[in-house]
């Protein structure tokens, strides 16, 4: 799962370790595999090289002469927070690890290191790093996040307005509107133009998750304290953003006021408790200023989260702004999937400002994907958009069998279904191991073990 051909930029590793014998040894090991790194034996040594070299992933040895790793950790994230840490601690001092991942450690290893375990560590943190920032380059895969914003009716001009002036505020905001009118993406740029904009911004969805499941995502409690990764954790320093917050069953709504109230996260292992510091962004279909009335949605609640307030408007209140949201949307569909849409003709646009869009701006952009898709440009005509808009008559609707989701595993034993998951969980997690475990809710070590049984017999 980790192959990938070694780099070709001599300073896109930093190795950090101050014993003389190991900082030899894992170096000659590295540079064997295709991985040369920059090397430091203190903390200030290691600032000082990454602030010269800017290096992509940093190998990290949490106890130096002159410094604590966690607090080098913490200013090299401050310099970069994407780099890709992975600190390595000896096996009495576990814990140490686990806190650095809480404060933003892509993965951790235990002393003495196996070369096999070493190399895998950093070439997956790597490709992780490397995969992040094509991702960074390349066009956002949702045309929402571009156009939310576009156009000069009255309606998307308050809304700029009040996105400038609300940005700067600590005050929590909930984001109210219609599905499709862009919540989400004013959220993004509330937190971008923030202070907190450097620090991350984590977004949980209230709505459908089992109390269970919703639990464990935003405190992370175990029977020792928060885990390392709950999204309070994860969003201290920037955003929390709760997707219909008013969906919270009662005792998580009760525990996230006391959170809120008290300004203190869940107490740890050792019964410390950390100062809340991040803003609660609410993406919300519902009026929270009167979900106590309809929805039994705790008053108190409400008024901490809803202490500043955004009405997205819908695209019908926006008609005026069709026109340059459709070129907009149109151009950016058209480099996306290869295709040479120019201009739209005139019998097009009238189609598109005509219609009422109930699924407002998300279904512009599917309408234009449709015919940007199936035809070529350069021009965008009225019968190139699919037939549900004004001035067609509408196509039978014809039922498609609904897929079996077992089918995807249909003839894997057990143990390659559990392969197959685990993969795909690390992967979603930017080859992350402890992320993904705490996903998945087991041990580091477990999923350390199988792989290590996967590539064995694969020899």
């Amino acid at each position: 799962m980790n192959n990938t051909s070694p780099p070709t930029d001599t300073h896109s590793l930093m190795l950090v370790e101050d014993t003389p014998s190991l900082q030899m040894l894992y170096r000659t090991v590295l540079r064997k595999a295709g991985y040369p790194a920059i090397c430091a034996t203190t903390g200030a040594e290691a600032l000082a090289q990454f602030e010269e070299h800017r290096p992509q992933v940093v190998l990290l040895d949490l106890m130096l002469p002159d410094r604590d790793g966690l607090s080098v950790m913490s200013d090299i994230l401050r310099l970069e927070p994407d780099t890709r840490i992975v600190v390595i601690t000896a096996d009495g001092a576990i814990s140490k690890a686990v806190e650095a991942t809480r404060r933003g450690a892509h993965d951790y290893l235990v002393k003495p290191l196996g070369d096999r375990r070493l190399v895998s560590a950093v070439a997956t943190a790597l490709n992780g790093a490397r995969q992040a920032s094509q991702v960074q380059t390349r066009l956002p895969a949702d045309p929402l996040t571009l156009g939310v914003f576009d156009g000069n009716s009255a309606a998307i001009e308050r809304v700029r307005a009040q996105v400038a002036a609300l940005a700067g505020s600590m005050a929590n905001v909930v984001i109210q509107g219609e599905g499709g009118t862009g919540r989400c993406a004013c959220a993004e740029q509330l937190h971008s133009n923030s202070p907190r904009a450097r620090r991350p911004m984590v977004t949980v969805s209230c709505s459908g998750a089992s109390s269970e499941r919703l639990w464990k995502d935003l405190f992370g409690l175990d029977q020792t304290g928060p885990q390392a990764r709950s999204a309070l954790a994860r969003a201290q320093g920037g955003s929390l953003v709760l997707y219909e917050p008013q969906d919270m069953p009662q005792d998580i709504q009760t525990a996230m006021l006391k959170v809120l109230s008290e300004g203190l996260l869940p107490p740890g292992p050792d019964g410390e408790q950390e100062v809340v510091d991040f803003r609660v962004i609410s993406v919300t279909g519902h009026d929270l200023r009167s979900a106590p009335r309809e929805d039994g949605f705790n008053a108190e609640l409400s008024y901490r989260l809803a202490v500043l307030s955004i009405d997205m408007p819908p695209l019908r209140k926006r008609a005026d702004d069709i026109p340059l949201l459709a070129q907009s949307y149109m151009g950016h569909l058209a480099r996306q999937e290869g295709k040479d849409f120019t201009q739209i003709a005139p019998d097009a646009l009238a189609a598109l400002t005509e219609r009422d869009w109930p699924g407002n701006l998300r279904e512009l952009t599917n309408v234009l994907r449709q015919a940007v898709v199936l035809h070529d440009g350069p021009e965008l005509r009225a019968e190139m958009l699919p037939s549900a808009l004004p001035g067609s008559a509408p196509e039978p609707v014809q039922e498609e069998p609904v897929d079996d989701p077992l089918d995807a595993f249909a003839g894997l034993t057990l143990a390659e279904i559990e392969r197959q998951v685990i993969e795909a969980v690390i992967e979603r997690h930017g080859g992350s191991v402890p992320q993904a475990a705490r996903e998945l809710d087991i041990a580091p070590s477990t999923i350390y073990r199988k792989r290590d049984a996967w590539e064995a017999s694969e020899r």
